[in-house]
């Protein structure tokens, strides 16, 4: 099956916060972030399966990023992945 990711108005709202946050530290370190989730984002579209359920919620899943303190927290319903935090 194919999956779609579609983030949530909160998570893009984290995730420019996140980027503008680590642009001003040091330039580029915005964009090493985004790297960083888009190959998540990638894994999870992949095989969206595959993460451990959050607390045994047994819908929402949580995969944690590379380099940077986040968590993506998301949930499958059909062929469609929604990103609530990240």
């Amino acid at each position: 099956m194919k999956y779609s990711l579609t983030l949530t108005a909160d998570a893009q709202q984290e995730e420019a916060d996140a980027y503008n946050y680590y642009e001003d530290i040091l330039p580029g370190l915005g964009e090493d972030l985004l790297t960083e989730l888009e190959k998540c984002y990638s894994k999870i579209i992949k095989h969206p399966l595959y993460y451990s359920y959050l607390q045994n919620s047994k819908i929402l899943r949580d995969v944690k990023i590379d380099r940077f303190p986040f968590v993506i927290i998301y949930l499958i319903s059909g062929s469609n992945i929604f990103s609530f935090i990240c």
